[in-house]
């Protein structure tokens, strides 16, 4: 499984995923009325690739700044109601893809320096991607991702008022972070997904490093790895008090 799609190539993986979505609600006879249908979905999706694929320096200058970041956030809503679709259908393999592929555009805007406004899929692909890699080097590039999405993301979900609900993304991408960086045992992005927890998620920081404490402490990890959580889990506690 590919870790990060260019655009070309999350194109390539788009037109594999949708033929079984598409075919499954052609003979599903499901009543659709005023809702916006796979096939209009997949036609819009198919444009805006079309638009992605160009190098930005190459579209109209007469364009808003934030033209790249309103294209990506359209390209990452649809690929939601898309897999929305997928899952009713009973598609979950398309579901999965199609949630994988809102990472590729996640990163495509990250390096446009735009913002994330449509988090759920992109932390549900992330999380897909992080469960199938075991690689220290595949997970330090995840991780490294997953900062940049945090960043990228920070403007519309730092604030965090839904702290009710533990299953919110901002709260799951904040801890996976966390845990892609102590997996991928790189303790300068442990460092920052660390601060970004104890900063964001005061509530949770602490349990998140007496566990990760546990873990690393009974698992093959080098000292190095063992120190800087070592160093979180006590920094956290003190801030208890």
């Amino acid at each position: 499984m590919a870790l990060i799609l260019d655009i070309s190539a999350a194109q390539k993986r788009f037109e594999q995923y949708t033929q079984p979505v598409l075919a499954a609600f052609a003979s599903s006879g499901i009543a659709t009325g005023e809702q916006i249908t796979p096939p209009m979905i997949v036609d819009a999706l198919k444009q805006l690739f079309t638009v992605l694929s160009n190098d930005v320096s190459g579209w109209d200058p007469s364009l808003p700044e934030d033209e790249p970041e309103r294209i990506a956030d359209l390209s990452i809503g649809l690929l939601m109601d898309l897999s929305t679709w997928a899952d009713r259908l009973g598609e979950k393999q398309a579901k999965i893809a199609l949630e994988m592929i809102t990472v590729s555009i996640a990163a495509w805007i990250c390096t446009q320096h735009g913002a994330i406004h449509t988090l759920e899929p992109v932390v549900n692909g992330l999380a897909v991607l992080a469960n199938s890699h075991n690689d220290t080097e595949e997970l330090k590039t995840l991780a490294q991702i997953m900062g940049e999405v945090v960043t990228a993301a920070s403007a519309d979900y730092a604030a965090d008022l839904d702290s009710a609900d533990p299953q919110r993304p901002w709260r799951i991408l904040l801890l996976n972070w966390g845990i892609t960086a102590t997996r991928a045992q790189d303790t300068a992005e442990m460092r920052k997904a660390f601060a970004a927890l104890a900063h964001h998620l005061p509530a949770d920081a602490n349990t998140f490093f007496q566990e990760g404490l546990q873990q690393v402490n009974g698992g093959d990890y080098p000292e190095a790895v063992k120190t800087v959580m070592a160093e979180a889990a006590q920094n956290a506690g003190h801030s208890l008090h």
